[in-house]
């Protein structure tokens, strides 16, 4: 995922993690790729779901595989019949890039009302990140305020 690219565009608020941008097979089809050391066959995710699920069939893990190269989210590389995949960024990153979208969505369609309303969640949920963040605010004041 690059700058200008938008594969996520839904965020359901009643689910949790992942799978409030993906849908519940991408996100633990996600969650396995990340898992495994290197690039990875549709065959292998197939059997690591398998293995702690109830099983899947290829052609639905394929499926699911071939949308997430789509959206961006997997590589594929190899030739048709050998391909393997690997993710497009790690974890972190695709996290870090979620949150800031949303944010920046939330920010940019309801403005003070929405950093209002993260704040007060801080300030409810974790306190010690409030703490966090208005170090930040103090630091980065300190540094624009530097000749």
């Amino acid at each position: 995922m690059h700058e200008g690219d938008h594969p996520i565009r839904i965020f359901r608020l009643g689910d949790q993690g992942l799978r409030r941008v993906l849908g519940e097979l991408e996100a633990t089809v996600m969650e396995v790729v990340w898992a495994g050391p290197g690039a990875v066959t549709i065959r292998e995710v197939t059997e690591r779901l398998s293995s702690s699920r109830q099983p899947l069939a290829f052609n639905t893990v394929m499926t699911v595989m071939n949308r997430l190269v789509a959206k961006g989210l997997l590589r594929r590389s190899g030739r048709k019949g050998s391909y393997t995949y690997r993710p497009a960024m790690d974890r972190e990153a695709f996290l870090r890039e979620v949150t800031r979208r949303v944010a920046a969505g939330l920010v940019q369609d309801f403005g003070s009302l929405a950093v209002s309303q993260f704040v007060d969640v801080l300030a409810e949920e974790a306190p010690d990140a409030l703490a966090e963040l208005e170090r930040e605010l103090r630091r980065r004041q300190v540094h624009d305020e530097a000749p």
